[in-house]
């Protein structure tokens, strides 16, 4: 990758390579740390390093080259660039190949480096919550220091070297109008997810990448400014717009000292008394059950969940919570759900990178056979390329006053 001239796809990993031989210790990598004198030593081996393979950079940008290798080496090496750039989204690395992809689109950026080289990367982030990467524990998911998430898979579990992604969260939050503007929803839409905002149970379904934490963002402007809002996440990706939120970020429950998140739930909303609370992702059947049991006790929930349809999502959720609950009733557990949960919102990531709402459903209940009655209240048409008129439901309408 040339910058200023400098060629760094090929710079970083030889100068890597030259440190890793002569046994010099590469300073651990933590958030917030500043360019202390660890970091300055490191440096000035990267110079000597530099000096010494004869690199081809004239006396006068030395130093200042030698800083950008040094801190390419401390981060994340050559994808430091990327993690730089605003308008990338994810970093996707698969042996010694990477893409990146910005504004939903792939692009191809080509060989950087060696299957080593990546692998030291890997290990070193590794380093960031105390784990040694190797043959023992071949996987690891790390929160970097700029609230990116970081997933490394290596060999013997990844057959085909070092794969890593690295999902970034953009600083700057979209808002429902900026939604619209991008034709994700229309206003009408908006508009009701304005009036649900702590006072509606929201369930915002989709696949990966489909935009449930943009949307959950986005909703969160609108929360009541004088309500109590309680937020509880395993990765921290939620931007809430609110002055003073109670937040608990809880990482792997393996580590020392660290507590089940379905416990943090439960902690919170029975003790520290939210009017809202916003659970980043339901991915284990601890989270679904207390987001179910809390939206059942008066407080108003919000919550993403991995989905290909509203009613599919609902039964993904009880599925959930049945499967960490094993004494619980299935009936008893659909009907808590059904008369808890309010709005159901599904999103759908198209072949174009964009991300749409395909469809907004109100939960009405059970019917006689016990099934989910939902009502359908705005959906995507695609023969008419818009979204269908609002069509209100009766009991949502009441919830919301």
């Amino acid at each position: 990758m040339d910058v200023n001239g400098h060629d760094y796809g090929s710079l970083v990993p030889a100068i890597q390579s030259y440190i890793l031989e002569r046994g010099v210790a590469i300073p651990r990598w933590r958030p917030g740390e500043s360019n202390g004198d660890g970091s300055q030593a490191f440096t000035a081996e990267v110079l000597r390093g530099m000096v010494e393979l004869r690199v081809p950079v004239g006396p006068e940008d030395l130093p200042q080259v030698a800083a950008e290798v040094s801190r390419r080496i401390l981060g994340l090496g050559v994808l430091e660039p990327f993690l730089r750039d605003d308008t990338i989204t994810e970093i996707v690395v698969r042996d010694r190949h990477v893409r990146v992809e910005r504004e939903g689109r792939m692009e191809d950026v080509g060989d950087l480096g060696t299957t080593e080289y990546f692998l030291e990367v890997a290990r070193r982030v590794a380093e960031l919550q105390g784990r040694q990467l190797g043959a023992a524990r071949p996987f690891v998911l790390v929160d970097l220091p700029d609230g990116s998430r970081f997933t490394a898979m290596i060999p013997p579990l990844s057959v085909a070297g070092v794969a890593i992604n690295v999902r970034r969260f953009s600083v700057r939050r979209l808002n429902l109008e900026e939604l619209v503007a991008r034709q994700a929803l229309d206003q009408e839409a908006a508009d009701l997810l304005k009036k649900a905002a702590g006072r509606a149970n929201l369930l915002i379904s989709g696949p990966p990448g489909a935009g449930k934490t943009t949307l959950l963002n986005a909703i969160s402007a609108h929360f009541p400014p004088g309500g109590e809002l309680a937020i509880v996440e395993s990765f921290r990706e939620l931007r809430a717009q609110h002055p003073h939120p109670a937040w608990a970020v809880v990482r792997d429950e393996g580590v020392e000292g660290r507590v089940a998140m379905g416990e943090v739930v439960n902690v919170i909303y029975t003790r520290m008394r939210p009017d809202v609370i916003a659970i980043g992702e339901l991915v284990e059947g601890d989270h679904a059950a207390e987001y179910v049991h809390a939206i059942n006790l008066g407080v108003v929930g919000l919550t993403t969940i991995h989905g290909n349809s509203c009613l599919g999502a609902l039964h993904r959720l009880e599925t959930m919570v049945l499967e960490t609950r094993p004494g619980f009733n299935w009936l008893a557990t659909r009907e808590r759900i059904a008369d808890a949960v309010d709005l159901v919102v599904q999103l759908r990531r198209l072949p174009d990178g964009r991300r749409r709402v395909h469809e907004m459903v109100a939960v009405e209940g059970l019917d006689e056979q016990g099934r989910f009655a939902i009502r359908g209240l705005k959906r995507w048409d695609a023969n008419r390329g818009g979204f269908t008129p609002l069509e209100m439901s009766q009991r949502l309408e009441e919830r919301l006053g």
